[in-house]
């Protein structure tokens, strides 16, 4: 386990993914599609999102849609799911390994995200734990236009820094995030270990 004290001497730089590495986001998104899905009669449950929490919205969808029958606009709920989150944020919670490295080094050193998601909702999740004001610097979707597994969004987060990627740390939650940072040249350490969401306080 790397804990704050145990971080490499040679960091310069921190790069934490957002969603289910700083913050449990899974609560805020489940309302928010249960919200929406309830307009066209479809039951939306906690354990059926909590076992497909790895795929995109659209997947998601496309399961659901398949799994209850019930036809719905994939389109149109994707559309209402910014606000609908929004309405959501108090259910946001922070994750505890990663919130207090975070600030253990905060003023140490420089702190980052790169995230795939969608700028608004990134920026009201890092408010709404709290550590906002703490980075250095965001990047998200619309900063690159390229999603995780490529590198775009790790690598424009370090050029912001202006820290070389192989002294920067990465911290994520998936997969495609772990191989993004490390086609970015960063050293990247998975969170999964160390966290579970808990659908029961969803």
């Amino acid at each position: 386990m790397t804990t704050p004290a145990s971080l490499p001497v040679d960091i310069e730089a921190i790069i934490f993914d957002c969603d289910g590495t700083l913050a449990d986001t899974f609560g805020a998104h489940f309302r928010a599609f249960r919200d929406i899905l309830a307009d066209y009669q479809v039951v939306f449950e906690a354990e059926f999102y909590h076992a497909r929490l790895g795929l995109s919205r659209y997947q998601l969808l496309e399961e659901l849609k398949q799994a209850q029958g019930k036809p719905f606009d994939e389109q149109a709920v994707a559309e209402h799911n910014t606000a609908a989150f929004l309405a959501h944020l108090p259910a946001i919670q922070p994750i505890p390994y990663t919130h207090d490295i975070l600030r253990s080094q905060y003023g140490r050193l420089k702190l980052g995200v790169a995230s795939g998601g969608q700028r608004s909702i990134v920026e009201a999740t890092l408010k709404a734990i709290g550590v906002y004001d703490m980075l250095d610097t965001f990047v998200t979707i619309e900063d690159t236009g390229v999603g995780k597994p490529a590198p775009d969004l790790y690598l424009l987060a370090a050029e912001r820094l202006e820290i070389a990627p192989r002294f920067v740390l990465a911290y994520e939650d998936s997969d495609e995030g772990m191989e993004a940072a490390e086609r970015a040249g960063m050293r990247v350490i998975d969170i999964r270990p160390f966290y579970r969401t808990d659908p029961a306080r969803w």
